[in-house]
């Protein structure tokens, strides 16, 4: 998506978003997982008050936890084609938090 087009979504000036891009919190194509990330950051700094270390720490939590989601459903995907039965105790054991 354009600048102009991300600016008004994400209802960010220019400088901001030349900022947050430098600073990895968006990346450059302006994808709409950036405009996410870019809402997620602006509520975290002007409603929130957290600072650009904090930003940070949120980001890169929120990176592995969605890493982390990948991986389980690829497991999940593994397991679906190999054993029918042990997928299903493992998402049984996954929604009842066992562990």
């Amino acid at each position: 998506m354009d600048r102009t087009t991300f600016c008004i979504r994400a209802r960010l000036d220019a400088a901001t978003l030349e900022a947050w891009i430098e600073a990895g919190y968006v990346r450059r194509e302006l994808s709409e997982a950036d405009l996410a990330r870019a809402l997620l950051v602006r509520d975290l700094v002007q409603d929130i008050g957290v600072n650009e270390d904090g930003v940070d720490v949120v980001l890169d939590l929120l990176d592995q936890l969605h890493e982390a989601r990948g991986a389980l459903r690829r497991a999940l995907r593994v397991l679906a084609e190999e054993d029918r039965r042990l997928l299903e105790r493992v998402r049984a054991a996954i929604a009842h938090g066992e562990g």
